[in-house]
């Protein structure tokens, strides 16, 4: 995933850089890296795996809901 493509997914998922690094367990500094420089794969999957919820999933999930 490229820069370009992590920030257009937060955008789509409505998160900001801070809350996609809260959501994925990294820093807010790992997260603005992310930005500019990328996502580790990890990182980049789970933003795909988001993407590809459904709304209700995706609310589960990010809230800890099961």
């Amino acid at each position: 995933m490229t820069p370009d493509e992590y920030r257009a997914a937060l955008k789509a998922l409505g998160l900001t850089q801070v809350g996609a690094g809260k959501l994925l367990c990294v820093s807010p500094r790992t997260a603005q890296t992310y930005a500019s420089e990328g996502p580790s794969g990890p990182a980049a999957f789970a933003i795909r795996l988001l993407l590809n919820m459904t709304d209700d999933q995706r609310a589960a999930w990010t809230s800890g809901g099961a």
